[in-house]
């Protein structure tokens, strides 16, 4: 019995991630001059750039607190974030991002889509 069970667990985990995958869209990007809009869009993560510059990228942390999180583009200063945006319109930024404070959220962004750290270290994909 316990062997029916795991099958079916791991079967319908292969079936809906893929399907989550294509009913939740990834996070869109959008590049602001100058400075952030008072209110940011869920499921959007912000490029503000000034003078042609990428400073900083900025979205709702994505566990839905609401929080507004801040990852520094510029090299000079620390921490500091890398930038890769795609031809598709996703971005992905590195190293993780990691709160240490309210929601304790620690996930990866990659080409738009949220990758969650669970506690062993691992990361796992939501529909976030």
């Amino acid at each position: 019995m316990k062997r029916i069970k795991k099958w079916g667990q791991r079967s319908a985990g292969q079936v809906y991630k893929p399907l989550r995958r294509w009913l939740i869209p990834p996070y869109r990007t959008h590049i602001v001059e100058d400075r952030l809009p008072e209110l940011l869009k869920n499921r959007l993560l912000y490029i503000v750039q000034e003078d042609g510059y990428r400073e900083q990228a900025a979205m709702l942390c994505p566990c839905g607190c609401n929080q507004v999180l801040h990852m520094n583009l510029l090299p000079d200063e620390h921490p500091c974030w890398r930038l890769t945006l795609h031809k598709d319109g996703t971005a992905t930024l590195h190293p993780s991002i990691r709160r240490e404070v309210n929601c304790l959220s620690h996930f990866w962004f990659v080409r738009g889509r949220i990758r969650w750290f669970k506690q062993e270290g691992s990361w796992n994909e939501r529909g976030s």
